[in-house]
């Protein structure tokens, strides 16, 4: 055992003794090192931090389990694998998030470094986000007519792809098999965004039709059959969108007898202003160019995954999106009155720094 004790001192000096303490003490993370007798022999600043204790306490000491469960250095130990991530709740009710290395030296395990970091918070954010996604499902399922439109937008996939603008066609690489539903859901979160921060005061703006429009706007929507990988021209594989707009148009009016602006703002969604009808009520352009809005944002949460950050005064909406595609990144403004839409630059402008981030990459 001395000669592994010895072993253990020489790893750590390296020829370098103040160096390697140099680095140990500049780290954010929690390192402690033990020998193979679970003799702590390190024990750096962050670990002081983050356990409490301090290091002239604890080196010479043998280490003591402070995780709810066995800990994996025991194994560690044993085999001479590492293991990377392990998510270790403490019985004081903290996670921390643990990397188990052997130390070895000449074939033999010497012993282990442990580094960690607590993500009590960060855990403890992403069970909250998972509640409120659920939430938001039982919600928006409230909101459906029936169990029908929820089983058909659960049916209908959106496709990720990678386009080519040599050859204009798309590489397919990845489905989401429930996209239908997920580009629902994602419209409405950019209209409920939107409304918090007008407080209700969107001039021309209906919510409860605008609601009713996004959730049946895709409704007759039909996905072409493909697989990751496929390359495709979008023009031949997909039907026109319009088609799909006019089917969703008539199974709201029909079906479900929605209101006339409903079944308007659904049937000309994809629609061009000019190629509107003559009949097109101009009091609906508004609640048209919003929803054009939120179908469009909606498809870069659910498709490129992209992260959206929005404002809006009574006329006028603002949004960044952060994409991987770079012709959608940056910040553009919608004035609801004229249709007007203005690109402000790639940069995230001061309005809306600090604003509510929807999605996420």
């Amino acid at each position: 055992m001395a000669r592994a004790e010895d072993n253990l001192q020489h790893a750590m000096g390296m020829g370098n003794e103040d160096l390697s303490r140099a680095i140990l003490h500049s780290l954010r993370e929690g390192i402690i090192v033990v020998d193979k007798n679970l003799i702590i022999r390190e024990f750096n600043p962050a670990a002081e931090r983050l356990t409490g204790h301090r290091a002239r306490d604890r080196i010479g000491q043998k280490a003591e389990v402070i995780s709810r469960d066995s800990s994996p250095i025991f194994r560690v130990l044993e085999t001479g694998e590492p293991i990377y991530n392990v998510d270790t709740p403490l019985k004081d009710g903290r996670i921390w998030n643990v990397n188990f290395v052997p130390l070895v030296m000449e074939g033999e395990v010497v012993g282990a470094i442990q580094t960690f970091t607590d993500v009590t918070e960060e855990r403890r954010m992403e069970r909250q986000l998972l509640a409120a996604r659920d939430e938001l499902d039982d919600a928006f399922a409230l909101t459906l007519p029936n169990t029908k439109v929820e089983v058909k937008l659960k049916s209908t996939p959106e496709f990720q792809d990678v386009f080519d603008p040599a050859t204009h066609t798309i590489r397919i690489t990845g489905i989401i098999e429930d996209g239908g539903y997920r580009h629902v859901i994602n419209a409405l979160k950019v209209l409920a965004d939107l409304h918090r921060k007008a407080q209700g005061h969107l001039l021309g703006i209906e919510k409860d039709h605008l609601v009713r429009a996004i959730i049946f706007h895709d409704l007759g929507k039909v996905q072409p059959q493909l697989k990751v990988g496929d390359v495709v021209d979008p023009r031949e594989a997909f039907e026109p969108s319009k088609l799909h707009a006019y089917r969703s148009a008539d199974i709201a009016e029909a079906f479900y007898g929605e209101h006339p602006h409903v079944v308007q703002l659904v049937r000309y969604h994809h629609h061009q202003e000019h190629e509107l009808p003559p009949d097109f009520p101009p009091a609906l352009l508004p609640m048209l160019r919003l929803l054009k809005l939120c179908d469009g944002l909606s498809a870069a949460l659910t498709r490129r995954g992209s992260t959206v950050i929005v404002d809006v005064d009574a006329t006028r909406v603002y949004w960044y999106e952060d994409t991987p595609h770079p012709r959608y990144q940056g910040a553009w403004t919608l004035n609801l009155f004229t249709g007007a839409i203005t690109f402000e630059g790639k940069e995230i402008p001061a309005r809306l720094k600090g604003g509510r981030v929807i999605g996420g990459r």
